[in-house]
Order: C-alpha cells, then sequence, then structure tokens
C-alpha cells in the first residue's frame, strides 16, 4: 500500500479563522477512494510550544469522515495556534501521515468600538433580521432595518447595507439604492446572485479565481483577502465593467492578455463615486456573521469607511501611472594615481 501524507485529507471549519471560546472542528477524511487500513489519528492542539489540547479518534478503512472538535481558549488578541496531527495503523505503529495545519483565532469583541465610531451616524440596514441586524444590535451599533424598497422613500440616511441575496429581478429597489447615493448616501450591497445586473453592470457566473488581483493600500482589501483563495468558493459572481469604467476595482481576475489599454474587468468588489456618495460592491461570499471572524473585521473596515468623505473613482486612463523603480545613481569616481 502506498502510504504518501496526501492520502489524508484535514479540513478545518471557516478555514481556520476562528472565535476564542467557540468549539470548532477539523474533519479527516481519506483522500483516495479505496483506502485499505483503518488508521488512528493521534492530535495536539499548540499554541507556540504551549499545548492547548490533545486527543485521539479513528478513521476507518472506507470512506467516512473522522471529527475532531476543538475547545478553544478566550483570546485577547488575535492568535496563531496549530494543530498538529500523525495517523498510524490501528493494527500496528505504521505511520500513514503526519502534518500541522494553521488556525488564526480572534477575540470576541471584533466589533468593539464600532458604535462609538457610528455615534450620530443614521444607518439602514436591509437584510433578515437573523442576519446583519442581529450582529449589530448585539454589539450596540444603532441602525434602522429595511423590510423592502417601499422604506426607502422619503428618507437620506448616511449610510445604507443591503445584506447578501436581498435583491432580485426588480429595477425599483436599485434604483432607489442609486438615487440614494446621489443624494450623498454611501451604499454598501453584498453578495447579490439573482439579479442579472447590479447598479447597471451584468452580473456573470466564472470559475472560481486561482489568484486575484487587489488594490493592496484599499481599506476594505485587508480583511477581505483573508478569504482567498478557498474562501471565495466554487459559484463565484463577477461584475462586470466596461473598458475605462470610471469605477475603481478593488479585487478584479486578472487580465487573460497583457496590455496597457483599458479593457473590460470581471470584479469582484469594487467602488464608485455617485452623485454626492459611493457605491460599494462585494462578491466575496462572506461567512456566517456571527461565527467568521473574517466577516466581522471586514463589516468594522466597512462601516468606517462608509462613514468616511467620498472621493472620486476616475476612469484607468485618468489614473495617475504607477511608479516604476528609480533609475540607478551614478556613484561619481575618483581616480587615484599609482
Amino acid at each position: 500500500m502506498s502510504t504518501p501524507a496526501t492520502l489524508l485529507l484535514v479540513l478545518l471549519s471557516s478555514e481556520g479563522y476562528w472565535f476564542g471560546g467557540r468549539t470548532e472542528t477539523a474533519q479527516v477524511q481519506w483522500n483516495v477512494k479505496e483506502p485499505a487500513v483503518a488508521v488512528t489519528i493521534t492530535w495536539r492542539l499548540v499554541c507556540g510550544d504551549a499545548p492547548l489540547a490533545a486527543g485521539r479518534i479513528v478513521l476507518p478503512a472506507k470512506d467516512q469522515v473522522a471529527t475532531i472538535r476543538l475547545i478553544l481558549p478566550e483570546v485577547r488578541v488575535a492568535t496563531e495556534m496549530r494543530l498538529v496531527y500523525r495517523a498510524e495503523q490501528t493494527a500496528g505503529p505504521k505511520a500513514v501521515a503526519e502534518g500541522s495545519l494553521t488556525a488564526h483565532v480572534y477575540p470576541k469583541d471584533l466589533l468593539a468600538g464600532v458604535a462609538q465610531r457610528s455615534r450620530g451616524k443614521q444607518a439602514l440596514v436591509w437584510d433578515r433580521p437573523e442576519g446583519l441586524p442581529a450582529l449589530l444590535k448585539a454589539a450596540g451599533v444603532p441602525y434602522a432595518l429595511v423590510r423592502n424598497e417601499t422604506d426607502l422613500q422619503f428618507i437620506r440616511p448616511d449610510m445604507i447595507l443591503v445584506g447578501s441575496g436581498q435583491l432580485g429581478e426588480e429595477v425599483e429597489g436599485q434604483g432607489r439604492l442609486l438615487n440614494l447615493a446621489n443624494a450623498g448616501t454611501s451604499v454598501l450591497v453584498l453578495r447579490q446572485i439573482r439579479a442579472a445586473k447590479l447598479a447597471g453592470y451584468a452580473l456573470v457566473r466564472r470559475a472560481p479565481p486561482t489568484k486575484l488581483d487587489w488594490l493592496a493600500d484599499h481599506p476594505l482589501a485587508r480583511h477581505l483577502r483573508l478569504f482567498e483563495p478557498r474562501g471565495i468558493g466554487p459559484d463565484a459572481w463577477a461584475v462586470q465593467l466596461p473598458a475605462d469604467e470610471p469605477a475603481q476595482e478593488i479585487a478584479w481576475w486578472p487580465r487573460e492578455a497583457p496590455g496597457e489599454e483599458p479593457a473590460p474587468i470581471d470584479a469582484l468588489v469594487l467602488v464608485k463615486a455617485v452623485g454626492k456618495g459611493r457605491l460599494v460592491l462585494c462578491q466575496v461570499p462572506l461567512g456566517p456573521w456571527e461565527s467568521d471572524p473574517r466577516s466581522q473585521l471586514f463589516l468594522a473596515a466597512a462601516l468606517d469607511y462608509l462613514a468616511s468623505p467620498a472621493v472620486p473613482t476616475p476612469p484607468p486612463s485618468q489614473r495617475p501611472k504607477p511608479e516604476g523603480p528609480l533609475p540607478a545613481t551614478k556613484v561619481p569616481s575618483i581616480d587615484f594615481p599609482r
């Protein structure tokens, strides 16, 4: 029997982005169709050299999944931990595989301070009550709930957050969101797949990216990059920007053919100045709000960004060209007599 480490597949829940004080899981399964032996898996959860937990499970010789349950300690700051495992044949001490995976464990108060920073800002949330509204309520962030596009009449909030899947084929809701942006509202629209168009741009299904291009210094990019590449998922939907569109792409599929001329862009995340306000479209499939720290980190950054002044988004042809490397400076030389 061949026994490389790739015989086993170990998957961490939420790609290993966890909150302290919770119970998380690691699923272990065979990475081949017909494994020949049962194995006993010994595992340890460690932080640096300090052991935090340990245990043992059995993975049968048939196509089954074994689950490691990890009770995580509370943490005060983001902390790296490692799940170290070793698999041996149950009938003997012969090793089959060993390895380790990194987990990123966060404190539970990632939204601390958001309520204070949002004071004086009127926010609307268009989402299911158990989604964004529940998280914001728990964090003490004031908001008003929007049930449908009718609730958008005769108001002009500072910001509005539209939850995933809230927009369909109806154009009235999107029209009112754009009107609010024109009047000065900052509008964040999270992942939509039921509409054919989003803010006038076509929504198209794309193969999951092996790599995305990012506007690395944008405040929304930092935490969204934690989802790349596996967190983007197999069902990726892009916003198609025409060539030289006055919108700022933040995450996008790389160009298939190199060139300097403006070309259409399939964006996963973009920002566009609209009248006196702005529009933010985020097609990243965010994880469960209450249990995925990456989603909460993004939300905190997004609320701060939405509260900041809107800035113009010129088309690519009018943006400053990135500076190349500085030319080498010739060092003067002095000839000494021999």
